[in-house]
């Protein structure tokens, strides 16, 4: 989590949170407090947050990051098997709409989850991870001091938030297809995400598309 005296932002896994937190740490703000990369706290929401204290959210405007739901499915099964010692983690219960959770005790758990969990809702701003340094500009940067300067795209980080996979990832790895029935599987699986992800983005839903995963 970030927290300044007038926003907090909500760390939701797989949407950019390193860069995020890299970023504020650079532009160094007066009165800001970042969660340290390697505390599991980075991830709590506001209730938790609260749970744990005398620290009160208030009227601080939320932010968190978004990304589709078919590329966050496939961006938290990717980081599972390569980082945290799921190497044959399987591919299948992704298809449907469900990542692999450890922080419940290894069950597959709908992505709609993690809405829940950060009570998200219209009053909770979305931070588009494809177009990061336009919301932030258009959304957060008011909030902050006035002397700071617009933030350009290319100058942002880019830790933990990889595009979905392509031919030049440089993978050991097998063409695979997320098929329309699959997507609309996901979506099914997850209402509360096809939802929001249709108010951030729009009416446009992901087609099927061409990925490369991990071999075996």
């Amino acid at each position: 989590m970030i927290i300044a005296e007038t926003f907090l932002w909500l760390h939701l896994p797989k949407t950019g949170g390193t860069s995020m937190n890299r970023l504020f740490r650079s532009l160094a703000l007066p009165a800001v407090e970042i969660d340290a990369d390697a505390d599991r706290a980075k991830h709590d929401s506001v209730t938790l947050r609260e749970s744990r204290g005398s620290w009160r959210a208030g009227v601080r405007r939320r932010f968190i990051s978004s990304r589709r739901l078919s590329s966050w499915l496939l961006s938290d099964w990717r980081h599972k098997r390569r980082h945290m010692g799921l190497p044959d983690l399987p591919l299948e219960p992704v298809r449907s709409g469900l990542f692999y959770s450890l922080r419940l005790g290894g069950v597959w758990v709908a992505a709609d989850w993690w809405l829940r969990y950060f009570e998200l809702g219209e009053s909770v701003t979305a931070l588009r991870l494809e177009h990061l340094a336009e919301d932030l500009n258009r959304h957060l940067l008011p909030l902050l001091p006035a002397a700071t300067a617009p933030l350009l795209q290319d100058a942002l980080p880019r830790e933990n938030a990889r595009p979905l996979p392509s031919t030049s990832d440089g993978d050991p790895a097998e063409s695979v297809l997320f098929s329309a029935e699959d997507l609309a599987r996901q979506r099914c699986a997850n209402p509360l995400w096809a939802a929001w992800e249709q108010r951030v983005y729009g009416g446009r839903q992901r087609s099927a598309t061409p990925l490369r995963h991990p071999g075996p």
